[in-house]
């Protein structure tokens, strides 16, 4: 499977599935709770009026009210003690509270219903098989003889304090005040319980229960009681569907673009390793694809520099290797001719010199390798600017001749972070360079600016053309004849220079010079902190 969106997709599918079984699961869970609860709501109001009925008996004649009862409502009603039903710590716990223990047992389909009677250790215990409209009259009945035992003037508070047990409203209304159909009014009128469903159109359709107070005009109005709604798994199955449709076209409208742009990036990678340097991977966006794509399009193109320096560096090698060993293998050839003993001494010295300027351009040219080959393992540490400067003035004394090294320092105690060794060697580099051209002078200067340190190197020798500023960091660049081998100098010194100071995060710049002659400007971070090596490669 290499789509990403059959990918993502799969493993969307797959949790959806997972998510709409424990859903499923815990709607069930859910709704098996909820239809309890509205069962024992249900049940108690008309439970607790039975526990009432038996208070008002003697214990040798609640037979007779269980009798009662059991007609009343269709099934058998009886009293046991605890020891009968053998409770259990949460049957107890809602039976001490006044509330309705259910006991279902779904597979024989019927349901074990207890009350205890307030203050005694008997139960009321009758086992029901359903909800039947003989059930909801006969609670009617038990309310009106409830009522029965006050006064007319007392019934609406009792009836108020009765509501307490009960989760359903239970009013008293004129009789005028109700609009029932024909066959409706007959019933009330032979003085039978009435059970009216309010509109079974709606979704939340209920019932009430209407029954006639004897030779008042009123009627008990038990209701509205809300029918149980279950939670339907048929619309969590439809959202369910709609759901994971919805999911597929998001992840679609989603991958598909970011397919592309790796499709894109695969097509730039596969032309790369065939061999085409020119690979481009066209993709904008500051995404995870942009970013590699983005370090891509920079990999390719330091490829591209390195293999273009190291063609450069091949010519340039060739070049400046040729002319020392043509001197060479004519000194040689002049040697077997000379019989002077002074006169192939100074061949002999001439031919040294040129083995010494071959082993000098070897080494800058291995240094400027190595340099190229990547950036090494830098460890930055504080370095005091000022002291470093001094240092270098310091060693170049003895190579100096007449020129005057100035170090121009206002801030002894300012800090940088770098490389010592790498910035020793920029410097060095630098001033070096400024001797070979310098007349008489050349001034070190340090700076602070914001969050930089700058470092000047000032010489009052010939300049740099404002058009050849930029050449001076290639390799083996030669300005002019004035800079030929007798200066001591390759083309490499100053491009070593740049590439360190890429390294450190800072930039190098080349200028006219207060003091007549070329200024090279370092400017380097004082902190290396956020700073990345590897993204501070210069193309």
């Amino acid at each position: 499977m290499n789509s990403i969106f059959l990918r993502l997709y799969g493993g969307l599918l797959l949790a959806l599935c997972f998510i709409g079984a424990i859903t499923y699961g815990a709607v069930e869970l859910v709704n098996s709770y909820r239809s309890d609860l509205y069962r024992e709501k249900m049940a108690r109001g008309t439970f607790f009026l039975m526990a009432e009925g038996y208070q008002r008996y003697e214990a040798g004649d609640r037979d007779r009210w269980s009798q009662v009862l059991s007609k009343l409502f269709s099934a058998e009603i009886t009293l046991k003690s605890r020891e009968e039903l053998a409770l259990g710590y949460r049957e107890n716990l809602h039976l001490e509270d006044g509330l309705v223990v259910m006991r279902l047992n779904d597979d024989e389909g019927y349901a074990d219903i207890l009350f205890q009677i307030p203050d005694e250790d008997a139960y009321i215990n009758t086992r029901m098989t359903k909800v039947s409209e003989q059930q909801a009259r006969a609670t009617a009945v038990l309310i009106l003889n409830h009522l029965s035992h006050f006064q007319e003037s007392e019934w609406a508070p009792a009836l108020a304090d009765l509501q307490h047990q009960f989760g359903y409203p239970l009013t008293l209304v004129q009789r005028d005040d109700v609009s029932l159909d024909g066959e409706q009014e007959q019933r009330l009128n032979r003085r039978e319980v009435v059970i009216a469903l309010d509109d079974s159109t709606r979704r939340d359709s209920s019932i009430r229960i209407y029954a006639p107070v004897a030779q008042t005009g009123k009627l008990l109005v038990i209701g509205p009681l809300s029918l149980f709604d279950q939670f339907p798994i048929e619309l969590l199955l439809i959202a369910g569907a709609t759901s994971l449709l919805a999911v597929a076209l998001a992840t679609y409208l989603q991958v598909s673009p970011l397919q592309r742009r790796l499709k894109q990036l695969d097509n730039a990678v596969s032309q790369l390793g065939s061999g085409d340097l020119g690979a481009y991977a066209n993709i904008e966006g500051n995404d995870a694809i942009g970013q590699v794509a983005a370090t891509f399009n920079g990999m390719t193109a330091h490829i591209r520099r390195l293999i273009e320096s190291q063609r450069e560096m091949t010519r340039a090698v060739s070049h400046e290797l040729r002319t020392p060993v043509a001197r060479l293998r004519f000194g040689l050839e002049m040697l077997a001719d000379i019989e002077s003993a002074e006169l192939r001494r100074e061949k002999l010295n001439a031919m040294d010199l040129d083995i010494e300027q071959l082993d000098q351009l070897i080494d800058e040219i291995l240094t400027y390798a190595r340099l190229e080959q990547g950036t090494p393992n830098i460890e930055f540490q504080p370095v005091v600017i000022g002291e470093l400067c001094e240092q270098l003035r310091d060693e170049l004394e003895t190579i100096r001749d007449e020129t005057v090294i100035t170090v121009i320092n206002p801030y002894p105690t300012l800090e940088v972070e770098a490389e010592e060794r790498y910035l020793h060697r920029v410097l060095q580099n630098l001033v070096t360079n400024a001797l070979r051209y310098a007349k008489a002078r050349i001034v070190m200067r340090v700076e602070e600016s914001e969050d930089l340190v700058v470092i000047h190197v000032d010489d009052d020798g010939p300049g740099i053309p404002e058009h050849e500023r930029e050449r001076v960091f290639k390799p083996f660049a030669r300005l002019d004849k004035s800079r030929h081998r007798a200066s001591g100098g390759y083309g490499l010194g100053l491009s070593i220079v740049k590439r360190i100071v890429d390294w450190h995060g800072g930039e190098i710049r080349v200028e006219e010079s207060p003091e007549g002659g070329a200024r090279f400007t370092v400017s380097l971070p004082k902190s290396q902190q956020g700073q990345h090596v590897l993204g501070r490669m210069s193309g």
